[in-house]
């Protein structure tokens, strides 16, 4: 296994910026996890919005050839929308006297008497290289300590499930805990700005690909440490070395039940190399394999280059059982950063930049650029909006709090901005528990596995000198490359669509696709984490148009529009108000129903300030488990979009009417007509005998174009009855209430 021609330019091309990037790895500060064990896997269903999807804690999305594995709408006018998709990490890696590995690219660039090994790290279905037994895939398999592991818990930790969430804490700085009891959110302290978000980790610690065969060729990624050192009840492999190239893979999926996204789902991974070495050659990507309408053979696909988007259809628009389809897209969202090759990769001005370096000094307004009118022009900034910042923030948005009575802490009734300490909180939050680490010091701060303010490192993704996307391909399923079959225990094959630049799309032949995004190569240095992001967008297109060349869709387009902007906040998206909490009670012939104040008396809204931007109420009834026959107020284009309240309260407030900003496909959203609030109602058109869903949703009164150009439209809470396999229900969220009067 000699390098190709193909890798010498490849590495000339890494080589050439050696002198940049070679040495940066350092020591892993991150959570100090055992390997990964299949007894750790767990079930889960993002279920936050209009987007049905299964998942595993594996890092695996859908299934196959289970039906009710994903669905679009979450209704019974659905159909399946996927059969798998997964996260790909490939690597090249260089050994010399068969088992010493080779890091520097120059040295590489230089020999031609090296070994190379490939990886494809994944986990999936099939496919999947296996030990000499055919009983085990070596994959990603999950890290216990990331979700409650006792019998009263069979999912991956949900935001919305807190029995789900390991009572100790969570993993953080080696083998210490953190924040028992409350959400590990991404923005901190038990931060949820989604509707609903899921958080596990996985890693390659199983894989023992080139351990277990009789090739002398082996890789040792973290010499001395073996499977069940530090969890010594793991029930596989135990005893074998830590396989795989030493990557942790932590994932978070996120859904917001917002109209304009509710058809949406976020997906966000921070890879980090917790191996002893460098990994000079590696390219992240994603597998998508398409599955509208739960067919084969009857599907076709494009890609845009302008939106970084992928989107595929059914060529009839008709699915299993005659189920009307809709289009499935993949938004590529996010790339590794290039952080020390000394070029401006995602052209805004700034070499190099970071999402895991330390705020060292203040620096001028104007200091830290390469380019300033590129600087300015990219994020839509005049030179007089520029300030003295700290060096570490980039794009100075980082803003510093006002300690008006310099007592060292900021008092509710101040404004701590972003300083608010490694927690991401401060006294303005509900759960406050007091000043951390960091608060009021009026400087950045980030601690790996630890916390981090807002706007700063890992919570701000503009903070990264991107690569972009560098690879696409849409092909068969059976389709083979270089004579050999695109299937992940080909792992060169899988190697070359992810890392080399490949760009490769054909629509004219119908069939069953497969989508393959990457970026890459890049270095992956030890101690590194570098990030890669997705959506998955669903709409209703017009036929003719996707017939057209290039084919048009434009509410997927209007999709992926929001979803990038949701992106480039950081994923901080408008929320809708507190849950409440709805309690029915039945009676003959009629339902009395209430609910708590906490939507009208505590929701705040970090779009706004902090402010409480709650607007009213709306009932719903239905008699329906998936309250079908509630959603009968169509879009512009006159599909079911929102549900039809048997009741609704408003402030008075003087916010009457329909909005005329973050129009839905066209429609504006109902406020009310300043009725004022009640928490209370009595159903009597209701029959005995029959059962009823109820929901109560709470909604705001949205975000004008004014401070959010074209504006957003009023955010609601999602209602949510999960079914089991028989159609069952499994649980239902707090503002649901099912009951049959008597």
């Amino acid at each position: 296994m000699k390098l190709s021609t193909l890798h010498l330019v490849l590495f000339m091309m890494l080589a050439s910026s050696a002198v940049f990037v070679f040495g940066q790895g350092r020591p892993y500060e991150g959570p100090d996890d055992p390997a990964g064990d299949i007894a750790a896997v767990r079930e889960g269903y993002m279920t936050g919005n209009r987007v049905f999807l299964y998942f595993q804690n594996t890092t695996e999305l859908s299934d196959w050839p289970e039906v009710d594995v994903s669905r679009w709408p979450n209704d019974y006018t659905g159909t399946k929308m996927t059969d798998g998709i997964n996260i790909l990490i490939c690597a090249e890696v260089f050994l010399e006297n068969d088992t010493i590995p080779v890091t520097d690219p120059n040295i590489i660039a230089s020999r031609n008497d090296l070994d190379t090994l490939w990886y494809c790290q994944t986990a999936f279905r099939g496919g999947l290289d296996l030990n000499p037994e055919g009983t085990l895939q070596w994959g990603f398999y999950p890290v216990f300590g990331y979700f409650r592991n006792d019998e009263t818990n069979e999912y991956p930790a949900m935001s919305n499930l807190p029995n789900s969430w390991p009572p100790d804490g969570w993993p953080s700085t080696g083998g210490q805990l953190k924040w028992p009891g409350v959400w590990n959110g991404r923005f901190g302290l038990g931060v949820m700005y989604a509707d609903l978000e899921t958080y596990f980790v996985a890693n390659d610690a199983q894989d023992q690909e080139y351990l277990e065969d009789t090739d002398t060729l082996k890789y040792y990624p973290r010499p001395g440490k073996f499977i069940g050192d530090k969890k010594p009840d793991v029930t596989i492999q135990k005893g074998a070395p830590w396989g795989g190239i030493g990557v942790r893979v932590e994932t978070r999926g996120y859904q917001w039940a917002n109209p304009l996204v509710r058809d949406a789902i976020f997906f966000e991974y921070n890879v980090a190399n917790i191996s002893d070495y460098d990994l000079p050659s590696v390219g992240f990507g994603f597998h998508v394999d398409n599955g509208i309408g739960n067919e084969n053979n009857d599907e076709l696909g494009y890609y845009d280059t302008y939106l970084d988007l992928a989107f595929s259809w059914d060529i009839d628009e008709t699915g299993q059982y005659g189920v009307r389809t809709g289009l499935m897209g993949i938004a590529f969202l996010e790339s590794p950063g290039i952080a020390f090759d000394g070029v401006d990769n995602d052209e805004d001005g700034i070499v190099d930049e970071q999402r895991d370096n330390k705020a060292t000094a203040l620096i001028g307004a104007t200091d830290g650029y390469e380019d300033l009118d590129k600087f300015l022009t990219f994020y839509r900034l005049n030179e007089a909006d520029l300030k003295e910042h700290w060096d570490a923030d980039e794009d100075q948005d980082w803003m510093d709090g006002d300690d008006l009575d310099q007592d060292g802490s900021y008092s509710d009734l101040e404004n701590p901005g972003d300083d608010v300490g490694l927690d991401g909180i401060g006294a303005a939050e509900l759960n406050y528990p007091g000043p951390d680490e960091g608060e009021c010091n009026h400087k950045p701060d980030f601690v790996e596995g630890v916390g981090c303010e807002p706007n700063f490192a890992v919570t701000d993704i503009s903070e990264s000198d991107m690569l972009g996307l560098t690879a696409f391909t849409l092909f068969h399923v059976q389709e083979e490359y270089h004579g050999r079959p695109r299937t992940f225990h080909q792992d060169w094959v899988m190697y070359q669509l992810v890392a080399t630049g490949m760009f490769t799309l054909s629509i004219e032949q119908i069939s069953n696709l497969i989508e393959v995004f990457g970026s890459g190569p890049f270095s992956l240095f030890k101690g590194r984490t570098e990030r890669i992001s997705m959506a998955m967008l669903h709409s209703f297109d017009d036929l003719g148009q996707l017939q057209q060349d290039p084919p048009v869709a434009p509410i997927m387009f209007e999709l992926k529009r929001v979803v990038q902007m949701i992106y480039e906040k950081d994923y901080r998206f408008a929320q809708p108000p507190k849950m409440p909490t709805l309690t029915a009670t039945a009676g003959d012939g009629e339902v009395v129903l209430t609910w708590d104040d906490m939507a009208d008396t505590r929701s705040r809204e970090p779009f706004l300030g902090g402010a409480n931007d709650f607007e009213g109420y709306k009932l719903i009834r239905a008699t329906d488990k998936k309250f079908q026959d509630a959603m009968v107020v169509t879009d512009g284009y006159g599909t079911p979009a929102l549900y039809k309240p048997i009741f609704q309260c408003d402030k008075i407030d003087h916010k009457t009417g329909f909005t005329d900003f973050g129009l839905l496909n066209g429609m504006g959203y109902y406020l009310g007509e300043d009725t004022g609030i009640q928490h209370y109602y009595v159903d009597k058109n209701v029959q005995n005998g029959i059962t009823y869903y109820y929901g109560i949703i709470a909604y705001d009164y949205g975000i004008s174009d004014s401070i959010a150009p074209p504006g957003i439209a009023p955010s609601e809470n999602n209602l949510v009855i999960e079914l089991d396999e028989a159609e069952e229900v499994r649980q239902y969220g707090k503002n649901v209430a099912i009951v049959t009067p008597h």
